[in-house]
């Protein structure tokens, strides 16, 4: 019977191992163009997109490309395998998911940060004729 005990135990704690490292993988930390190169792991990383070069995007294979600048200056080509985010080219920020393969980061998640309609007025917009 006490063999039960130890075997159970021994499950469980395992469980908790497995879940633990599950839980730290799953952990998508911000970083640079830089860090994400040496990373080996999937990381995000917030920039802006580099308006003189194209963002094109290709229909027949569902892929969309756009060169990525970080905070730090540094630029990368990114190719996502979606549909161009709505509002792409009026985002001030772009955060992109996934990691770098090759010369190239391959992205799994696009975010884009549009102007707020919702930032407030200046004094002169607010005042009624």
């Amino acid at each position: 019977m006490k063999s039960r005990y130890v075997i159970g135990a021994i499950i469980i704690a395992l469980a908790i191992g497995a879940s633990v490292y599950l839980l730290s993988e799953s952990q998508i930390q911000y970083t640079t163009i830089t860090y994400a190169r040496t990373a080996g792991k999937k990381v995000q990383i917030k920039g802006k997109w580099v308006q003189r070069d194209q963002a094109t995007y290709d229909q027949s294979a569902n892929t969309f490309r756009f060169i990525l600048q970080d905070e730090e200056g540094t630029t990368i080509p990114v190719v996502y395998r979606g549909a161009k985010p709505n509002n792409f080219e009026l985002a001030e920020a772009v955060v992109v998911r996934g990691r770098i393969n090759g010369a190239t980061f391959e992205a799994s998640d696009i975010l884009t940060k549009c102007p707020s309609k919702y930032e407030g007025r200046s004094p002169l917009q607010t005042q009624l004729p």
